[in-house]
């Protein structure tokens, strides 16, 4: 038999017993805590994580998509310079050799100057030719290495960096430069400096003292960087984590990602929207980055190991299976209270209804209002507007068929009106499907928002004046037509050229030019409606565009009303400036029914009314178009004019008045259309001038004149030959070089040439003038003032010029001997020149009378019909021999 238990054996079972059980309770209970506690950590910890990488990534994309667009900006701006018709049409005939180097960078340089006056980041810029040669310089010299080749870019713009350009990271950008049937004639290399980006990113926001954001270009891994004292853009190092990441794995973007040999930080990688082919990138220390999330988890996590502690105490006495269980629920309520208040993101839970049960603290500052205000509420009835109810069923619908949806929507503030926000909607249902809560968590993109509209005024509006550029006014242009057209409605353009601008610019600098422009846009503005539109197309022109006006009547109203608003002087500063305008107005569908063929238009009654004076207006009219039609083509012309032959030297002889001899002869040139006949001097003189024709078409005059001069004194008859210069000619062309090959190619004797500049062209220049007139007066040739006493008749140019000869205009021969004035006038010519020692020749002589006074007061020479009218040269042969028969 066995020995019954004795009491203290018993109570030794059972105290033992109840010790085991203590301690399997406890280690059940701690067991169970530590389970529970890293069960409910690690999630909380890994989306916490994942919450901060949203958050970082939304932050990297806003940036990105900035920077993205100064990107395409950058691209733009070099499109707009490459765009310039006059300065691409100047390359043109410089390809075709028919302007020199030194006169397309005296044409260029000024205007490619005004047009990257706008663009403050540019720092330089190299326009190349169709062979790929620099032809000329702006700002700091991009190296060649750094030029881009537009060739393989499609027409588009290419661009190349980051590089270092005098010791700053700079972006090229090569832009080609396309003539009207597509081909390329050249290219612009223009540098771009990174001053907005910089200040983009000085805005970014910062993760800890080690967070770095990076510009990578994807394709040969070259960064930048902005971190460190200066705060400033630099080049990263060769050895710098970042290029090894971007050398072995594509971006991720919004994904967190390693640093290879540097554990302790991590990378975000973001391509830009508009040039996928470069990156932002931000690097920042892992411990900082994290450490939010691990702050969060010391409450919960400390709750649990105290209600641990405490529960397996007294589970120790007697295991309490309901304690327990209110202990872990109460576990997971803070738990999830702690996570639903702590987000930065606006959280809303809505039961199946879709009306409000829970706001986060975070939703409640963004709405700007309290629990009790939402709480009962449907989503869309207490934050969105009331016009949205399509958007709200859209939303909805797809929330119960897929099970989410997000994107952009706008929600109310209490006291500050609506904002945008990203919005996301999740619908949380039970293991048989049936929805049973809702849950939307949105965030305020306003300041995304705003970065957007910022980026969006730089491309559609002008940064000087503010008005509308070109880009935005074609679209405006477009869509008031197409409502025209619908409405069967009429559309003024009017065409706006200031008058009188580049004095402004070139006598008191462009920084006031640029303050006149922006005054000036603020009085259109003044006298204009609210649905009219008003644009700087560049430099000092505009364009208005009057949607539905009361026919001409209302066109020409506005345009006096223009003219009136700029009568009163503008006060700048110190000075006091008063400027007018010419404006072209034409209307739609009477004067066109394109946009562009309507600005064309409107543009050529501008220049009608420049040429009329300044400072009025005039409508549109086919007669000026078939002007500016003849215009053109007689310019066209004019191009082909010395390769087909067309253009002729008449010559008229010179006439010693004492002897009777010819001791001369002047070039006249005569242009013999082959459809218009002989074209008046006076017609296509003033053309070819203004086209830049004059230069090479005066090469030909000189040397023509000089050939034949020569073949004149071969047959015996040494005659001076007179040539007329142009101002281009002296100012644009180097007259001296031009002269001296014309006497080597023809052999002629310097003295048996006389160059003619008239009075005009001395006083436009005077300084520049002199030094050519001294250079060609060492050659041995003879000066001689042209059409003297219609000018100003300064004594002081006559006195410092080297002259040898003066030529009394016609309209003073036309009146001696019997008008008293013009007598005064000739005799005063004729008694300065022999104080001066010059001689003088009278042009236009056509009575004997007029012979018989010039020569009683000492005239030396004089030509006109009553000698001979201006000849062909076989013409004048036969003369000169006819002459010497009977001399």
């Amino acid at each position: 038999m066995n020995a019954p238990s004795t009491p203290h054996r018993t109570s030794f079972h059972t105290a033992h017993l109840q010790r085991r059980i203590g301690l399997f309770a406890m280690g059940g209970i701690l067991a169970t805590g530590l389970l529970t506690g890293l069960a409910t950590a690690l999630p909380l910890y890994l989306d916490a994580r994942k919450q901060i990488e949203t958050s970082v990534g939304y932050n990297i994309r806003s940036q990105a998509e900035a920077a993205g667009q100064l990107m395409a900006r950058f691209r733009a701006v070099a499109l707009q310079v490459t765009s310039r018709t006059q300065l691409r049409e100047a390359l043109e005939r410089y390809n075709r050799w028919e302007l020199s180097l030194p006169e397309l960078e005296r044409f260029t340089t000024p205007r490619l100057r005004d047009a990257l006056a706008h663009s403050p980041s540019i720092a330089g810029m190299v326009r190349l030719d169709a062979a790929g040669e620099a032809v000329v310089h702006l700002g700091h010299t991009v190296p060649p290495e750094h030029w881009p080749d537009p060739a393989d870019g499609s027409g588009e713009a290419l661009l190349r960096g980051p590089v270092e350009i005098d010791g700053e990271p700079t972006l090229v950008v090569g832009a080609p430069i396309l003539a009207a049937d597509g081909k390329r004639v050249g290219s612009d290399i223009i540098a771009f400096q990174l001053v907005e980006l910089g200040r983009l990113l000085a805005e970014a926001q910062e993760y800890g003292g080690e967070t770095r954001y990076y510009l990578a270009n994807l394709d040969d891994g070259r960064l930048l960087h902005f971190a460190g004292a200066t705060r400033t853009l630099q080049t990263a190092a060769g050895d710098d984590p970042l290029h090894t990441l971007l050398s072995k794995r594509p971006p991720s973007p919004g994904h967190a990602l390693p640093l290879h040999g540097a554990p302790n930080q991590v990378a975000f990688i973001m391509p830009l929207p508009q040039a996928p082919e470069w990156a932002l990138a931000m690097t920042t220390g892992r411990a900082q980055l994290y450490s939010p999330a691990l702050d969060e988890l010391i409450v919960p996590v400390s709750t649990i190991v105290l209600l641990v502690l405490v529960g397996a105490a007294l589970t120790s006495r007697a295991i309490r299976p309901l304690s327990e269980r209110i202990v872990r629920q109460s576990e997971q309520l803070a738990l999830a209270a702690s996570v639903f208040e702590g987000g930065q993101e606006g959280i809303l839970i809505m039961d199946e209804a879709h009306r409000i049960v829970e706001v986060n603290r975070a939703g409640l500052q963004l709405t700007g209002t309290d629990a009790g205000r939402l709480a009962g509420l449907k989503l869309c009835e207490a934050l969105c507007s009331p016009e949205s109810a399509d958007f709200c069923e859209h939303i909805w619908q797809s929330a119960e068929k897929q099970g989410r949806w997000q994107g952009e929507a706008r929600f109310r503030h209490q006291r500050n009106g609506y904002f945008p926000v990203w919005l996301s909607l999740a619908a949380v249902r039970d293991t048989g499907g049936t929805v049973q809560r809702y849950i939307a968590m949105f965030t305020d993109i306003s300041e995304r928002k705003h970065a957007e509209e910022r980026i969006r005024q730089l491309a559609h509006y002008d940064g000087l004046t503010g008005l509308p550029n070109r880009a935005l006014l074609q679209d405006r242009l477009v869509h008031a037509l197409e409502r025209a057209r619908r409405r069967h409605e009429r559309v003024a353009v009017l065409f706006i050229d200031l008058d009188r601008f580049k004095n402004v610019n070139d006598s008191l600098g462009h920084a006031v030019g640029d303050e006149l422009l922006r005054a000036v846009a603020g009085r259109f503005n003044a006298v204009l409606r609210e649905q009219d539109t008003v644009a700087r197309l560049g430099g000092d022109e505009f364009l208005i565009i009057l949607e539905d006006p009361d026919g001409p009547a209302a066109a020409e109203h506005v345009a006096r009303k223009v003219l009136e608003v700029l009568e009163a002087p503008f006060r700048l500063g110190h000075h006091e400036i008063f400027i007018g305008a010419s404006i072209g107005i034409c209307l739609y569908p009477d004067d066109g029914q394109e946009a562009s063929t309507l600005v064309q238009n409107a543009d050529t009654a501008m220049y009608r009314a420049k040429d009329s004076g300044r400072n009025a207006f005039r409508f549109y009219t086919a007669e000026l178009a078939q002007a500016s039609r003849e215009r053109f083509d007689l310019e066209a012309g004019l191009r082909r004019a010395i390769e087909r032959n067309e253009l002729h030297l008449h010559y008229q002889p010179q006439v010693d008045c004492a002897s009777g001899r010819i001791v001369g002869v002047e070039a006249l040139l005569r242009w013999l259309h082959p459809q218009l006949g002989l074209v008046p001097p006076d017609k296509f003189v003033p053309l070819a001038e203004e086209a830049g024709l004059i230069v090479p078409i005066g090469r030909w005059v000189l040397l023509t004149a000089c050939r034949q001069a020569m073949r004149w004194r071969a047959a015996g008859h040494p005659l001076q030959v007179a040539v007329n210069l142009s101002g281009q000619q002296i100012t644009h062309d180097d007259i001296v070089t031009v002269v001296r090959d014309a006497l080597a190619v023809s052999g002629l004797p310097p003295a048996q040439l006389e160059l003619e500049i008239t009075e005009g062209q001395v006083l436009h220049g005077v300084e520049e003038t002199t030094r050519a007139l001294e250079d060609l007066r060492a050659l041995g040739v003879t000066l001689a003032v042209d059409d003297f006493g219609t000018g100003y008749s300064s004594l002081s140019y006559l006195k410092r010029l080297p002259l040898n000869r003066l030529k009394i205009d016609r309209s003073f021969v036309s009146g001696i001997p019997d008008d008293r004035d013009d007598v005064s006038i000739v005799a005063t010519i004729l008694a300065m020149a022999r104080n001066l020692g010059l001689e003088v020749i009278a042009e236009g002589v056509e009575t004997t009378a007029q012979f018989d006074y010039l020569r009683a007061q000492g005239c030396n020479a004089y030509q006109g019909w009553l000698f001979a009218r201006a000849m062909d040269a076989e013409a004048l042969q036969a003369l000169l021999e006819t002459h010497a028969e009977h001399g």
